[in-house]
């Protein structure tokens, strides 16, 4: 997902709608992965050594379709949608 630093400016945002829990997962982990720092030895650094993610999630959980969503357009009962936000740039 490196083609989204290409792509985005700062503030840039980016919704994916996925249909299967499948294709759901994927977007989660990649979201995720991209909105954290993995940095072991966090407890030694000062504050202003610690890195930040460069990207911040928007919707923390998926976001599904209202009720009266699905009974006005029943197909997208499965839909599930996804946003992250660039923060550096």
């Amino acid at each position: 997902m490196n083609g989204f630093n290409q792509i985005l400016n700062r503030n840039g945002r980016v919704a994916i709608i996925s249909f299967h829990s499948l294709e759901d997962r994927l977007v989660k982990k990649c979201f995720k992965s991209l909105s954290t720092v993995e940095d072991d030895l966090r407890i030694n650094k000062l504050p202003s050594e610690i890195e930040t993610p460069d990207y911040e999630l928007i919707t923390r959980h998926a976001v599904t379709p209202s009720v009266e969503e699905i009974e006005y357009n029943p197909r997208s009962k499965s839909a599930k949608l996804r946003a992250i936000k660039k923060v550096k740039g």
